[in-house]
C-alpha cells in the first residue's frame, strides 16, 4: 500500500461527497414520495402523447427563448400540479377506466407511478372502440370509424398519429396494438429523461441547502485535509470503514435508474419500493446523519457561539470557529462546490471512491536497481 497528499485529499472528499451525496438522495427520495413525483411525471408523459399542452405558442415571439420558455413551463407545472387534467378531458378517461384506475395504490396516491405497454395500448383500443356509437362487424372497423370521426374529440395531431398507426398496420388489430406499446416506450424513454433531469435539479438544490446546514465548505475541507495530517489519517479511516456499508444504498439508486426495454424508467420504480421497505428511508437518513456529525467531529468544522471581549466589554458572536472559514464570501463558494459535487449522484461518487481506494492499497513496483549495480 502507498498513499501521498494527494491521494489522501482525494479520497477525504470523495468520502465526504459520497456521504453527502447519499442524505440529499434520501431526501430526494422522501420528497418524490410525497409529491408522487413519479406518477405526476408519467401524467406528464401521456399528456405529451395524448394532448397539444405546447403552451410556447401562447408567448408568440418570446416562446423562441429557451429563458421565458423555462419559466412559463414552470408556472404550468404549478398548475397542472392542482389540475392535473386541465383542458384534457381525454386524459381524464384514460385515467378513470378501469384498468388503469386500478393500478393507483390509493385515493391519495390515485395515479399509478408505473404503466405496462400492454396496458396503455389496451386501454386505447378499449376507449376507440367503446366510442363508436353503432355496432361495426369487426374491431378494425370500429377503430377505423372512432379515427376517422374522432368521437373521443382527440386533439388533432394525436387523431392523426393514431391513423397513421392503425394504416401502418394494414388494419390488422394486433399490430395496431404492437405499433401503439411502440409509441408509448418510445415516449416512456423520452420521460425517463426527464426525470433524470428533474433529479439533478432536486440533488443541485437540496445539496446547496445540506451544505449550508451541515457547512459542508469543500474550500475549507481541502484546506484542512492538506495541512493536518492526523485529521487527513482519520477521514481516511473513516472512509475505510464507512464506505462498504453504503453499497446497498448506492446499488439501488443505480438500479432505479436503470432502463429497462419494457417502458423504460417506471419499471425501475420498483427497486426503490424494495429499497424503503427493506431498509426505511428514516432509518438510512439517521444513519446518514449520524456518519456526518462523525465526519464533521473528525475536520473540526462547526458553528457556535463565543465570548467576544473587543473594546472592554463581553458581548457573545456567534459564527464559524475554524480559522479557515473567516472569508464569508469563499464560505459560500465552498458550499456551492459542495452542491454541484452533491449534484452528480451518489453512484458516481462511489464508483470513484473505489478506484482510489484500489490505486491507494496497491502496492508500488519495487524500483529497479539493475542499473546502478552495473
Amino acid at each position: 500500500m502507498f498513499s501521498n497528499l494527494a491521494i489522501d485529499v482525494a479520497l477525504g472528499l470523495i468520502f465526504i461527497y459520497l456521504l453527502y451525496s447519499l442524505l440529499a438522495s434520501v431526501v430526494q427520495e422522501l420528497f418524490a414520495r410525497i409529491f408522487n413525483a413519479r406518477a405526476r411525471l408519467l401524467t406528464k408523459g401521456l399528456r405529451r402523447m395524448l394532448e397539444e399542452d405546447d403552451h410556447s405558442t401562447d408567448l408568440g415571439w418570446f416562446g423562441k427563448f429557451t429563458f421565458f420558455n423555462w419559466f412559463y413551463e414552470l408556472g404550468w407545472s404549478v398548475v397542472y400540479f392542482f389540475e392535473p387534467f386541465r383542458k384534457n378531458p381525454f386524459l381524464k378517461k384514460f385515467y378513470n377506466m378501469p384498468a388503469i384506475r386500478s393500478l393507483g395504490e390509493n385515493s391519495a396516491t390515485s395515479r399509478p407511478a408505473y404503466i405496462s405497454p400492454q396496458i396503455f395500448s389496451q386501454t386505447m383500443v378499449h376507449l376507440l372502440r367503446s366510442s363508436v356509437p353503432e355496432h361495426k362487424s369487426s374491431d378494425a372497423q370500429a377503430m377505423k370509424a372512432a379515427l376517422e370521426h374522432n368521437y373521443l374529440h382527440l386533439a388533432p395531431g394525436t387523431r392523426e398519429h393514431l391513423l397513421q398507426l392503425f394504416e401502418d398496420a394494414g388494419h390488422n388489430m394486433p399490430s395496431f396494438r404492437v405499433n401503439i406499446e411502440g409509441w408509448f416506450n418510445e415516449t416512456m424513454t423520452r420521460t425517463s429523461g426527464w426525470y433524470r433531469k428533474q433529479t439533478q435539479t432536486w440533488l443541485l438544490c437540496i445539496g446547496i441547502s445540506i451544505a449550508a446546514l451541515f457547512n459542508v465548505d469543500s474550500i475549507a475541507i481541502a484546506r484542512i485535509l492538506m495541512k493536518d495530517k492526523n485529521v487527513r489519517s482519520q477521514l481516511v479511516q473513516l472512509a475505510a470503514s464507512r464506505a462498504p456499508g453504503y453499497t446497498a444504498i448506492t446499488d439501488t439508486l443505480i438500479r432505479k435508474n436503470v432502463l429497462q426495454k419494457d417502458s423504460a424508467f417506471f419499471r425501475a420504480d420498483t427497486s426503490i419500493r424494495v429499497f424503503v421497505a427493506d431498509t426505511s428511508l428514516i432509518g438510512v437518513y439517521a444513519m446518514l446523519r449520524n456518519d456526518a456529525g462523525d465526519a464533521a467531529n473528525v475536520l473540526g468544522i462547526s458553528r457556535a457561539c463565543v465570548p467576544d471581549t473587543t473594546g472592554g466589554r463581553l458581548t457573545v458572536r456567534c459564527g464559524y470557529t475554524h480559522p479557515f472559514q473567516q472569508n464569508g464570501w469563499l464560505v459560500f463558494a465552498g458550499w456551492c462546490i459542495t452542491a454541484l459535487a452533491i449534484s452528480l449522484g451518489a453512484p458516481f461518487w462511489f464508483d470513484l471512491l473505489g478506484k482510489v481506494v484500489k490505486f491507494r492499497t496497491t502496492t508500488p513496483p519495487p524500483a529497479d536497481n539493475t542499473a546502478a549495480t552495473q
